[in-house]
């Protein structure tokens, strides 16, 4: 199984702000008290990276009168659960509109972004069942399997301002909230038993199941603003994005078991962003 290094999500920020007013003071000449809380439409790109987190919960359930699941399994309802993370990454394209108020000191911004994401989060099931390797019918079987994030799309607010100093300087600071639509490409690895009688490990049938998943993403976070000049400013956003729980049953009607499994996942992450207003 592959193994992903966590991301120190506060330790990134910090290193991405401070390169991004270390790299544009020598361009703070450039932006007029105007620029941080000017308004209008603009356009861009976005680069994020995140630490990506899921877990899958299985219920394998033979209470049916009917099963075919031989004794001692028959009647029983086994649990499992799994859970992985990976690094995530990705590129986007943003079309926005900022509105100042206030005579500049602060702004509402309203967005929409569509990305491309990638990251791999990997996982295994521990097993449930009464079996040394829980690989028989109507067990919880050991399976592997994975999550690729794909294409997302969404909206995002932004409410900020430059207090202080910092419009003078072409910084400014927002709080953001927005909705997102993943997309995501989920499989699963098995290996296991499908007849009533009881199988050596020469007759477990290995195979995959994949399936299209679409979730949809709450997100929230904190931002800064550096403005390079007029008409270019940089981005910096930390935000933390809770995915709605996917869930979805699997009949196996010829032998009567019944499979119930849900998704959730959650991600901590960064975006850089690099803003053109024409």
């Amino acid at each position: 199984m592959k193994m992903f290094p966590r991301v120190s999500t506060t330790g990134l920020l910090g290193c991405l702000v401070l390169a991004a007013l270390v790299a544009t003071d020598g361009l703070a000449g450039q932006a007029d008290e105007g620029s941080a809380g000017s308004g209008g439409f603009y356009l861009g790109l976005a680069f994020p990276l995140g630490q990506l987190s899921a877990t899958m919960q299985k219920s394998v359930d033979n209470t049916a009168p009917n099963t075919l699941v031989p004794e001692p399994r028959r009647g029983q309802v086994f649990e499992d659960e799994a859970s992985g993370d990976a690094l995530s990454y990705g590129i986007g394209l943003v079309a926005g509109y900022r509105m100042p108020f206030s005579g500049g000191a602060y702004f509402l911004d309203a967005a929409v972004d569509v990305e491309s994401r990638g990251g791999t989060v990997e996982a295994q099931f521990p097993g449930v069942g009464i079996s040394p390797k829980r690989k028989q019918l109507g067990e919880s079987w050991p399976d592997r399997w994975n999550l690729d994030p794909a294409t997302s799309y969404g909206m995002t607010l932004r409410l900020g301002g430059s207090p202080g100093g910092l419009r003078s300087r072409g910084i400014s600071l927002h709080v953001l909230v927005g909705v997102r639509f993943a997309g995501a490409q989920f499989t699963n690895h098995f290996d296991g038993c499908f007849t009533t009688e009881p199988c050596d490990p020469a007759q477990f049938q290995s195979g995959q199941e994949d399936r299209d998943m679409d979730f949809t993403v709450w997100k929230s976070g904190i931002g800064l603003g550096k403005a390079l000049s007029e008409r270019v400013a940089l981005r910096v956003e930390a935000s933390y994005s809770v995915y709605a729980r996917e869930e979805w049953t699997t009949e196996f009607e010829d032998v009567v078991v019944t499979v119930r499994s849900s998704m959730k996942a959650s991600e901590a992450g960064l975006v850089l962003g690099l803003l053109l207003r024409p």
